[in-house]
């Protein structure tokens, strides 16, 4: 009886320590996450610039950044217009989020960043997230429009899921 108790208890601590070494190597595994960014084909803008700032841990109570803004992530001359789509391995931890706010072309050459326009809202026009969760592949896609009252360029809608839509 006394051996079958120490082989049980010598079971248990071997399980639970395997369960803890998995764990808790598991959720910072990863550093980085490889995405598919797309322009939806029902965007009127092409997307010249994309900035992302780190937000920290999902799931924090209090949404703060973690991190500044980045450079424009479309390099040499990049663009992604309606339809299209670029990929990027970005440094967003396993785990963790970040947002993100967009420039367009003009149609004349220019550039438009959309936070920057007169009459845009922060607060109703939020800056969309990528977030870093159920796996390192991750497809984030945005649909870019103007308010024809107003003129205002603005994110009409986006969607963000784990893996790589083809």
């Amino acid at each position: 009886m006394k051996s079958m108790i120490k082989t049980s208890v010598a079971f248990m601590i071997l399980f639970f320590g395997f369960i803890s070494c998995s764990s808790s190597t598991d959720s910072d595994k990863h550093d980085t996450l490889y995405v598919k960014f797309t322009n939806k084909s029902t965007s009127v803008y092409t997307i010249t610039t994309i900035q992302l700032q780190a937000m920290g841990k999902a799931g924090d109570s209090v949404a703060t950044p973690s991190g500044v803004w980045s450079a424009n992530i479309l390099t040499d001359g990049k663009t992604i217009a309606p339809g299209a789509h670029e990929f990027f391995t970005l440094d967003i931890p396993n785990l963790h989020w970040s947002q993100y706010r967009l420039g367009v072309s003009d149609g004349n050459g220019g550039e438009i960043m959309l936070h920057e326009q007169e009459g845009y809202d922060n607060e109703i026009m939020w800056a969309p997230s990528i977030t870093h969760w159920a796996g390192d592949e991750r497809t984030v896609s945005v649909t870019i429009v103007s308010n024809p009252s107003t003129g205002v360029i603005y994110i009409s809608g986006y969607s963000d899921f784990a893996g790589i839509d083809d």
